[in-house]
């Protein structure tokens, strides 16, 4: 039987966006950059986090994995990937020993507003806080 967490009196949108949405959006950005064959070490650059973060994202969710407590909708695969292409190009076309922090969280500021927008976030809040109405407008 699956476990589910206990549902909390009250999250702002912040926490929802720092304790969910963000890590899934990293999850996302890995595994796309992954699959493009750049090394974890050099992803590990371009986001801005650890290497065992990056670990982290890479594993399955049996594992218990970072960022897994969400799915990003698959009609919104493409804002990521896009995003990916802009700091993957940024990376690779940076002055030498300069790092791409600005340009990835533009994009990732960029994806948690396409998120907002589409409502994920209220989804996710609605699921992890037992008092947020269905025709809740608090973060709009």
């Amino acid at each position: 039987m699956p476990r589910r967490s206990k549902k909390r009196t009250w999250l702002m949108p912040q926490e929802v966006e720092v304790w969910y949405i963000l890590p899934a959006i990293r999850r996302e950005l890995t595994r796309i950059m992954i699959d493009r064959g750049i090394a974890q070490k050099t992803i590990a650059k371009m986001l801005g986090v650890t290497e065992p973060a990056i670990t982290q994202y890479k594993l399955k969710r049996s594992k218990r994995s970072r960022g897994d407590q969400i799915e990003i909708p698959e009609e919104l695969m493409d804002e990521i990937e896009h995003s990916a292409d802009v700091i993957i190009n940024a990376w690779e076309n940076r002055p030498a020993g300069e790092m791409v922090y600005e340009t990835m969280t533009r994009e990732i500021n960029r994806l948690i507003d396409v998120l907002r927008d589409a409502g994920v976030i209220c989804e996710v809040h609605r699921e992890h806080c037992e008092h947020v109405k269905e025709d809740c407008s608090a973060c709009k």
